[in-house]
């Protein structure tokens, strides 16, 4: 790959500039050049996100969700999922707008920079590299598990998940750093072969369905306490879609491509989900099923039992393992750049590669300390222990920043009416306050599982601020294009001549969107009487079998309206991507 020359260069900073929604003239001369030094190139279109989101995603149907399963039963993992689902499909139309108002690599970074302060800022930054660095640590001690199996099904070998572990992290390090627009096509084949590696699971499941595994006595084997503890598992389904919006700086229209690609994924991952939750606890046991790290094999052998068959399919399976390791290093790397860009973390961080464009410093020292980890997975804890743990440690510090995300916007819509929106979250604003409610009760409800990981997730971020105040504050680079934007942003204020604001967006309107709405309080309301029914606070209304009938039936609809809703919003985007950008800021 050549060296971009200064034309293209001078192409991706206008670009760059452009898509941040900042008037070139009141850019400083070193603030252009800073950028131009640090810049990432924009190959990525609608299908390039799809297939980042999707693959980031799809290694959550293959391990981590079936943890659940020992304290909610079949069922109670489906409700599960059926919330993170709609959690999920609200969060990517409320990060839309969002990433495509600062489409920075920070992502959060940005964000809270811009609507609270630096140190807000750097605290989402933080929160979105703890989720995407557990993620891929889980993640990374999976596939080797899966290769352990792969290997040894009757009895697989630690050493041998630590060994593959390792050899999975340096492989997609090397892919990583080779650039952007390979490994995005090599993602892009990955995630094709991933949802085929599902598709032949379920077929192959077929003959051991049966629907008394899944329709157990009684229906909710933990009760409905059962149904929240499993809430932290099904995060696991669905987890790590917003490291799209970190793709946004390398996206080409990001305010096409984000959101539509965000939206069609997580409608693909929604529909993925519950067919591998139906087919995997219903041909096996799920008292075996949640015990492990590779559900899905192991299922497969109890219905075709060991030799070739289950191993070309153990081996298919990797696809899905490695799909996903690879889209979290990218996320990992990308949120570790932005803040090293910025001088948040150290300035080493922050550096690009002159040829590649690639953070490979960044990529180079988070790959190391995957592979730390992996290797201390197999010296001090069991692997599922170790994967459970990850996991649940990424999760929650996930839904800390959604909460933190979904108050941002409602930020800037006041405090900055003109910021230029091409693409603008459908139903607000109850939309962002649905997502900030449901992530609420996700961390909540850590209080049902047996893992102790609040006070881990609560030291990472104690120590995450003592670093800002002793050294991080002091170091913050006025020209990174975070502090730029939120630099332009302050000084149009102090001017007291503010842009007007944006005209509203054209969304799917109409009927849809207030019945929706509408159900969307209702969804809210039964999560209460969800808790209230777990405490013991409330009776049961009629049988169990009809309260599970019932709000399997709410949140089922209620994905459905969220899905088209917010489908038609990304049809709407697109047909303003000629919107002319403001003048400034």
């Amino acid at each position: 790959m050549p060296e971009p020359d200064a034309r293209e260069l001078d192409t991706i900073v206008d670009a760059v500039v452009a898509e941040s929604h900042i008037a070139r003239d009141l850019i400083l001369p070193e603030e252009i050049d800073y950028i131009r030094k640090h810049v990432l190139r924009k190959p990525m279109g609608v299908l390039h996100i799809w297939a980042l989101g999707v693959g980031v995603v799809i290694t959550g149907e293959y391990f981590g969700w079936n943890f659940g399963l020992l304290s909610g039963g079949p069922i109670g993992v489906l409700i599960a999922a059926l919330i993170v689902s709609v959690l999920y499909l609200a969060w990517v139309l409320t990060l839309s707008e969002l990433s495509v108002a600062m489409p920075f690599a920070g992502g959060p970074l940005a964000y809270g920079r811009r609507a609270v302060g630096k140190w807000f800022g750097f605290l989402m930054g933080w929160s979105m590299f703890l989720e995407c660095f557990f993620a891929t640590v889980g993640t990374g001690l999976a596939t080797g598990a899966y290769v352990a199996f792969l290997i040894n099904p009757d009895s697989p070998d630690p050493l041998v998940t630590t060994v593959w572990g390792v050899v999975c992290a340096l492989v997609f390090f090397a892919i990583q750093y080779w650039g952007v627009k390979e490994q995005a096509v090599i993602m892009l084949w990955l995630t094709y072969a991933a949802i085929a590696t599902l598709v032949w699971f379920w077929l192959a499941a077929l003959p051991g369905v049966k629907l008394e595994r899944i329709l157990t006595r009684p229906l909710l084997p933990g009760g409905w306490s059962g149904v929240l503890g499993a809430v932290p598992f099904a995060l696991w389904f669905l987890v790590i879609i917003e490291t799209v919006a970190l793709a946004a700086e390398e996206a080409h229209e990001p305010h096409v491509s984000i959101p539509r690609g965000m939206v069609l994924a997580q409608i693909t991952l929604a529909l993925l989900v519950v067919l591998t939750w139906f087919f995997a606890a219903g041909a096996a046991p799920y008292a075996v099923t949640g015990a492990v790290v590779y559900p899905l094999p192991l299922v497969f052998k109890s219905v075709w039992g060991t030799g070739w068959f289950l191993t070309a399919f153990s081996t298919l399976a990797l696809s899905g393992m490695v799909v996903s390791y690879n889209g979290m290093i990218y996320a990992t790397s990308r949120q570790s750049f932005s803040l090293g860009r910025a001088g948040y973390l150290p300035a080493p961080l922050g550096k690009v590669h002159p040829v590649r464009r690639t953070p490979h410093i960044s990529l180079a020292v988070w790959t190391a300390a995957t592979i730390a980890f992996i290797v201390g997975g197999y010296f001090f804890a069991a692997v599922a222990a170790a994967t459970a743990a990850a996991i649940l440690i990424s999760t929650l510090a996930a839904v800390v920043w959604y909460v933190a995300a979904t108050y941002c916007l409602f930020v800037l819509r006041r405090k900055e009416p003109g910021l230029f929106r091409p693409y603008r979250v459908p139903i607000y604003p109850l939309n962002p306050l649905f997502v900030a409610l449901l992530a609420v009760f996700a961390a909540y409800v850590y209080g049902w599982v047996n893992v102790k990981v609040v006070l881990p997730t609560v030291s990472l971020y104690l120590a995450a601020l003592a670093w800002y105040w002793i050294w991080g504050r002091k170091h913050v680079l006025p020209v990174a294009p975070e502090e730029v934007a939120a630099r332009i942003a302050e000084q149009l204020a102090r001017r007291k001549d503010p842009l007007p604001a944006a005209p509203a967006a054209t969304t799917a309107g109409g009927t849809i969107e207030r019945i929706t709405g509408a159900l969307m309080l209702v969804g809210l309301l039964s999560l209460v009487w969800m808790v209230l029914r777990a405490a013991d606070v409330v009776p049961c209304v009629g049988s169990q079998e009809t309260e599970v009938a019932l709000v399997v039936v709410i949140w089922s609809i209620l994905f459905v309206l969220v899905s088209v809703v917010g489908f038609l919003s990304t049809r709407h985007g697109r047909a303003q991507r000629g919107s002319p950008a403001p003048p400034s800021a």
